[in-house]
């Protein structure tokens, strides 16, 4: 029974990290390459053009850094940027007057790197 719950446990976790990581990393790529429409987004919400550049790049490291093994203190640091990064993604869009499905994308992710903080396996834990 246990091993069931593991097994469950580790599907949730796995799900929940790639549902952070690949549209990171996508996400990343696009705004270091400064694609629409999530340049134009950035833009919109104030920021400049080049801090679409640094962001992009902490994205995709942080991305890479979730899915690699190994490495329990540099992942507390992409889950803490990660958070950081969909939590003021958050107040942007509510600063601007962005509806609510707009700031509900965040906020999802939000919750997705939450549980896979919160599940995340042995291995992948500060001792």
């Amino acid at each position: 029974m246990e091993a069931r719950i593991n097994k469950r446990k580790m599907v949730a976790y796995w799900l929940a990290t790639l549902f952070v990581a690949v549209p990171g990393a996508l996400s990343g790529g696009m705004d270091l390459l400064h694609v629409q429409p999530l340049f134009g987004i950035m833009l919109h919400l104030g920021y400049p053009g080049y801090f679409a550049t640094i962001l992009g790049l902490w994205k995709v490291a942080g991305a890479v850094v979730l899915v690699a093994p190994r490495s329990p203190l540099v992942k507390e640091w992409a889950y803490a940027g990660m958070f950081i990064d969909y939590s003021s993604a958050v107040f942007s869009h509510a600063a601007s007057g962005d509806g609510p499905r707009t700031i509900a994308n965040p906020a999802f992710a939000i919750l997705a790197l939450v549980v896979s903080w919160y599940l995340r396996p042995p291995s992948r834990r500060l001792a």
